[in-house]
């Protein structure tokens, strides 16, 4: 399909075929870098997520019981910087942050970290509830000083927003010379996503404008002028009770050891002569 849909903004490619069709929209997968599309855009994404102003939705996340995937949703991607290089005593800003679930895991790991989401209630919660420090702003209007940030966090928040690439331009003002760059969300590449289909976990067509393949998520970072690539995955979702959920917990666990589990996480630095 040409026309119909917007060039690929990863690789420009004018060529999509359908992936998924969910509902009254159809996700269009480009036949360069994979990249999924959305059509027509979901009305919920780019802040305007139900959960966004929801207080009692936010106080209902804040009590579940936090079991061992919750914890690998906060911790993987702070493992995979570590592993980069970006160790303990660098500021860390996470965008998106929501309640700031993995702003107090960074804190705990010896970052200084601080957080920053367009939901007023997230940020309020976050606040009063964990102690942290977040500020509530959009992206594209928040007050970040040029080159303050050691690493700038981007956890499951690029696919829900209209400009991607847009965005990795706009964080790198914000990082220093080297400075890091991490971003987390759903690999729309892994054979669970391409088994599932619209059941899939990482989806949510409601909400996701794109789906990310590893090599699309690649070729955005590095038009965008980022360097020293790294990237791994691991699962998504997944909290086994019983043998049948312990088998596919295994199968899991070996598309993560092949590179090819449902959560993309990738690591990228700004290139030291982009300094102003």
């Amino acid at each position: 399909m040409t026309g119909a849909v917007p060039p690929c903004p990863a690789c420009r490619q004018e060529r999509f075929v359908p992936a998924v069709v969910a509902g009254p929209c159809t996700i269009w997968r480009c036949v360069g870098c994979g990249l999924g599309q959305t059509i027509p855009p979901p009305s919920e994404a780019n802040g305007r997520e139900h959960f966004a102003e929801d207080p009692a939705y936010l106080a209902q996340a804040y009590r579940q019981q936090k079991d061992r995937w919750w914890h690998r949703f906060t911790e993987a991607p702070l493992d995979l910087l570590q592993a980069a290089g970006a160790g303990p005593g660098l500021r860390l800003l996470d965008v998106g942050c929501n309640l700031g679930y993995l702003v107090a895991a960074a804190r705990q790991r010896g970052y200084e970290a601080s957080g920053l989401d367009g939901s007023p209630a997230a940020v309020a919660f976050g606040r009063e509830r964990l102690g942290l420090n977040l500020t509530c702003a959009r992206l594209e209007t928040a007050l970040v000083e040029p080159s303050s940030q050691d690493i700038v966090v981007l956890n499951h928040v690029l696919e829900h927003l209209p400009d991607p690439a847009g965005t990795l331009i706009r964080i790198r003002e914000w990082l220093r010379p080297g400075g890091f760059l991490l971003v987390s969300l759903p690999n729309f590449a892994s054979p669970i996503a391409r088994l599932a289909g619209i059941k899939w976990a990482g989806l949510v067509p409601t909400q996701h404008i794109w789906h990310f393949t590893p090599a699309a998520l690649i070729q955005m970072v590095t038009t965008t002028r980022f360097t020293q690539v790294r990237w791994r995955t691991r699962m998504l979702t997944y909290s086994p009770h019983g043998m049948a959920e312990w088998i596919k917990w295994g199968t899991r666990w070996v598309l993560e050891v092949a590179g090819r589990a449902d959560n993309l996480l990738l690591v990228a630095r700004m290139r030291r002569e982009d300094a102003a």
